[in-house]
């Protein structure tokens, strides 16, 4: 069945969990949180990683924004992992929605309404966002 690209946009949410094999920079497929929608974008990309990345233990305003999703909370998972909020990426929902019609993106999960909670108030609070970010994404 062909799903219009409208309904595919009435699926994404904050807090909403994906995994896709869209990035170009990236050479698998990668699960990624949207944390934000304003207009007709989303914002977020916040990344799920196996592991913290070495170079982010020597800036601590990113490793404050680095949190711990258990495998026993997120059966997507097969091992704990770590949200990487630390960099806001910004996408059409467009580009996203087309991405989960081609089949390279798809949804998997839905953030647990107290890590999303948790998450939202760092970012509300860290200088890596700009005012302007925060108004449109975090709120």
């Amino acid at each position: 069945m062909d799903i219009p690209l409208s309904l595919l946009s009435q699926t994404i949410e904050r807090g909403t969990i994906l995994l896709s094999d869209s990035f170009a920079d990236i050479d698998h497929a990668k699960f990624f949180v949207i944390i934000g929608i304003f207009e007709d974008k989303i914002a977020g990309f916040f990344f799920i990683n196996s592991r913290i990345h070495p170079l982010i233990f020597s800036k601590p305003a990113q490793l404050e924004m680095q949190f711990l999703l258990k495998k026993e909370d997120y059966d997507f998972l097969r091992y704990d992992s770590f949200l990487g909020a630390n960099e806001i990426l910004v996408r059409e929902i467009s580009v996203l929605t087309q991405s989960m019609k081609n089949g390279q993106t798809q949804i998997v999960g839905q953030l647990h309404e107290k890590d999303l909670k948790h998450v939202l108030e760092a970012c509300r609070n860290s200088d890596l966002f700009t005012p302007k970010e925060k108004r449109q994404f975090f709120y």
